[in-house]
């Protein structure tokens, strides 16, 4: 029981990274180093995939910044083994912009990998209380552990209560494992 697959919401964990930090030690998304982060969550066991799930941006809105965007996404597939990106999309609502279709991806993916074997524990990071269902499917009918990784204590109890671990990312774990540049 060593395999690990790591669902990584990343917009959540890009917000959280920055709060956590403050406005006296910003945090960019160039300067979060997800590599340190999936070593901290993987241990000693054996990583199968991390996937990192975002939204694109629209090519027609903003080439270069779609255009950003993407090598970035190049960059860590380059610099990190066994990860993936898969991508929601962006939806402009009331003079915003809000992602669509991340949180479906994130659970059919927990799902279907528990369904097939593909992994022992799942480390999930985020915040978000519609993974309980999930979190309570993999864990109950298909014999997984499930590791829920978060910023703060200020999520729905269900959701801290649904899986078989929950860990709180600090300002001080980033610190001392590197998971952003100084």
């Amino acid at each position: 029981m060593n395999r690990i697959m790591i669902f990584i919401d990343a917009e959540y964990a890009v917000q959280k990274m920055k709060e956590i930090r403050g406005k006296k030690r910003p945090v960019r998304r160039k300067d979060i180093k997800w590599k340190n982060l999936i070593r901290w969550i993987t241990g000693r066991r054996t990583l199968v995939r991390c996937c990192y799930y975002s939204s694109e941006f629209s090519k027609d809105e903003n080439p270069q910044t779609f255009n950003d965007q993407h090598e970035y996404f190049k960059n860590l597939k380059i610099e990190i083994p066994y990860f993936q990106v898969k991508l929601g999309r962006l939806v402009h609502v009331s003079g915003g912009w809000i992602q669509k279709g991340v949180d479906v991806k994130i659970s059919l993916d927990m799902f279907s990998k528990a369904v097939g074997n593909q992994y022992d524990t799942a480390a999930l990071v985020t915040g978000d209380s519609d993974f309980v269902e999930v979190i309570g499917e993999v864990r109950e009918h298909y014999g997984k552990h499930v590791e829920l990784y978060t910023f703060d204590n200020s999520i729905h109890e269900a959701l801290m209560l649904a899986p078989d671990r929950h860990a709180i990312i600090t300002s001080q774990i980033g610190d001392r494992f590197k998971f952003w540049e100084e």
